[in-house]
């Protein structure tokens, strides 16, 4: 498998931040974060997405009003800017991904519990995180990709007092 390979570079912010409600945009803070894990020589499944500042307020909007909540389900894929690339063919939950760069967000179920999506051929596909709330808080969003102690990789969500967890297998 390789030796596991993990960056993660926080900070940027979408209109519904706390930080920008109040006027403290900081164009300086808006960045691309990564994380990856190596494979083997040279070949490493990659994430790339844009962080995005934790609100307690917005996200509580999102679970309260259901028209706030499609509409950010709707902007929060945009605003990441992120990809999922692979060199290796994948399986999530069943589903195959073939060696190639997709494009991945988060999704806010009816419930308040956020699923990761993926765009696979021109649908966006969601799977849900196994998902625990954590006194320790993520003031900005992160991905991580480790190797699971059950074989495969585990794609880690960390945002806020949120934390999930979302299985990725290789292929056969």
């Amino acid at each position: 498998m390789g030796k596991a390979l993990v960056t993660a570079v926080l900070l940027a912010l979408l209109p519904w931040s706390s930080a920008q409600e109040s006027g403290g945009h900081d164009p300086a803070r808006e960045t691309v974060a990564r994380a990856a894990v190596e494979i083997a020589p040279g070949k490493a499944i990659a994430l790339k997405w844009r962080t995005i500042a934790w609100s307690d307020e917005g996200a509580a909007r999102m679970r309260a009003d259901p028209a706030i909540r499609d509409q950010m389900n709707q902007r929060l894929p945009v605003g990441l800017q992120s990809e999922l690339d692979t060199p290796v063919a994948l399986s999530i939950n069943g589903r195959r991904l073939e060696p190639d760069r997709y494009r991945f967000g988060l999704w806010m179920d009816e419930a308040g519990a956020y699923q990761f999506s993926l765009l696979l051929d021109h649908e966006l596909v969601r799977f849900p995180l196994e998902l625990v709330e954590t006194d320790l808080r993520f003031p900005y969003l992160t991905f991580a990709l480790l190797p699971a102690p059950e074989g495969g990789f585990a794609l880690v969500v960390q945002w806020g007092g949120e934390y999930g967890r979302l299985r990725l297998e290789l292929a056969r």
